[in-house]
């Protein structure tokens, strides 16, 4: 199952706000690139769960 291209973009739209290293896609290794995403989507969820709580 596919995800639909909107979802798709919006989560590109959401990265490309602080993180564009992750949106040009500057790293070579697929490794390294998929450690800065983890990053960025735990300080997303960090901050959400901050201004919740």
């Amino acid at each position: 199952m596919s995800v639909p291209r909107f979802q798709q973009e919006r989560c590109f739209a959401w990265l490309q706000r602080k993180y564009r290293r992750l949106v040009v896609r500057w790293e070579r290794l697929t490794d390294c690139f998929d450690a800065f995403l983890h990053l960025a989507i735990i300080h997303i969820w960090v901050n959400k769960l901050t201004l919740v709580g």
